[in-house]
């Protein structure tokens, strides 16, 4: 029995899946976010702390995919209605970036609505797009 479950657990071991492309996850900034809360040290902006929103934007490329002129995009629509596009070259075929929406502009656009980040080859080919489940594009009315 022993050697059964060893195959079986080394099975799933060797066929495990690797998470490909690209992912967002979304996550408020206030006084919980702040180190300093954890640990109990002195902060000045414990007294004033930030308050908004941010973007972790995680991408992981298999070797065939990866070139170096490969640019991350990231449409946001905010509560308010707005949008915006924020472009990221990609260097590396794993990396990380943070996208920050703090103070005046988050109370500006009262934080996001929904958001999509795309995988773009210089030619405008799209190799991965991840949604945010409301995302939808937006339609402007003149």
């Amino acid at each position: 029995m022993r050697i059964c479950q060893w195959l079986i657990l080394s099975l799933f071991l060797l066929c495990g899946c690797e998470k490909y492309y690209v992912s967002v996850k979304r996550e408020p900034v206030n006084r919980e976010s702040l180190a300093s809360t954890f640990v109990g040290s002195p902060d000045p902006r414990q007294a004033d702390p930030p308050r908004g929103q941010e973007l972790l934007l995680e991408w992981r490329l298999p070797q065939k995919d990866f070139s170096s002129d490969l640019t991350l995009l990231l449409d946001i629509l905010y509560r308010d209605h707005t949008q915006e596009r924020v472009c990221y070259p990609i260097a590396r075929k794993r990396g990380v970036v943070t996208f920050s929406l703090l103070g005046e502009k988050y109370e500006e656009t009262k934080g996001f609505l929904t958001y999509k980040a795309t995988i773009q080859t210089p030619d405008g080919k799209v190799l991965k797009e991840w949604k945010q489940q409301l995302w939808t594009d937006l339609i402007v009315i003149d």
